[in-house]
């Protein structure tokens, strides 16, 4: 590995997790991944983000009621 790629891999690992699977996104779509790559990873980090507790899950009915409540 380079100097120059270690630092920007240094720098991207301080990222929030957010702003890593954009910058993943970018570096994935830039090698010619699908679209349907890029979902199967977003769903690997949501399921990682579960596994975690990092987010707390929702069933479908609190998802719709809160969905009624913003949309009036």
């Amino acid at each position: 590995m380079t100097a120059s790629t270690q630092q920007i891999t240094e720098a991207a690992l301080k990222l929030p997790e957010r702003d890593r699977l954009t910058v993943a996104t970018a570096i994935w779509k830039s090698m010619g991944a699908s679209d349907e790559t890029l979902a199967d990873v977003a769903a690997l980090a949501r399921a990682h983000e579960l596994e975690t507790s990092k987010v707390t899950p929702k069933s479908q009915a609190e998802v719709f009621q809160k969905a009624r409540a913003v949309l009036g």
